[in-house]
């Protein structure tokens, strides 16, 4: 009998260390776990923030491409300019006019230049002229008004004058003056009309450049 207690003293024993070495293996196992599954999280907040970055400087590159394209092209503008007299100025600049006016399908009536007003000096009470007004520096641009009647409907009218303000030519609108010819049986939303608009072309002297974009407004 004393060696079949001593038999169960050694199988409780073995028992004991058996279920000790699972629960130590168990807890090994779930202490490398729980650092192996924060490793893979960084990683992928990692990878992320990589791409965000990524595509940031891609659109920083862009942004400068484009910049660097737009500088180019403004350069090649104000180069062509340069070579482009005055007198071949007014009529390729008119020719682009006109081409605008029946892509809208408007109808010029009339173009004539119009003399620029004199500005007179200004005189003392005796009569005398006032020199000591300090002179204006001269201007690179010459200035020529335009006298333009025109023919057709309200609203392509109004896209006219929306598209001077893209125009390849400098354009300022200084007035207009339109009169609707609409019947009693036609529609008054968008009527026809008989338009007469007065002009600013700045026309820029051979050898300056000039800025390509359009104004409305004095």
């Amino acid at each position: 009998m004393a060696v079949s207690k001593r038999l169960q003293r050694v199988q409780r024993t073995a028992r004991m260390v058996g279920l000790l070495t699972l629960a130590t293996f168990a807890l090994g196992a779930a202490s490398l776990y729980l650092p192996w599954s924060m490793v893979q999280e960084n990683q992928a907040r990692l990878q992320e923030k990589q791409q965000e970055l990524q595509e940031a400087q891609q659109a920083a590159s862009q942004l400068q491409q484009v910049q660097d394209e737009l500088q180019t092209t403004q350069r090649n503008l104000q180069f062509l300019e340069r070579g482009v007299s005055q007198a071949a100025y007014v009529p390729t600049m008119l020719k682009q006019f006109e081409q605008t006016v029946r892509q809208l399908n408007l109808q010029i009536v009339a173009i004539r230049p119009q003399a620029p007003p004199v500005k007179l000096p200004t005189t003392n009470p005796d009569g005398s002229t006032d020199s000591s007004q300090p002179q204006e520096p001269p201007k690179p641009y010459d200035e020529q008004l335009f006298e333009i009647q025109l023919r057709g409907k309200f609203w392509d009218t109004v896209r006219l004058l929306k598209r001077l303000e893209t125009f390849p030519k400098i354009l300022a609108v200084q007035s207009l003056n339109a009169q609707a010819k609409t019947t009693a049986e036609e529609s008054t939303e968008n009527p026809d009309l008989e338009i007469k608009m007065v002009v600013k072309a700045f026309i820029f002297r051979e050898g300056r450049g000039q800025t390509s974009a359009s104004t409305s407004g004095g």
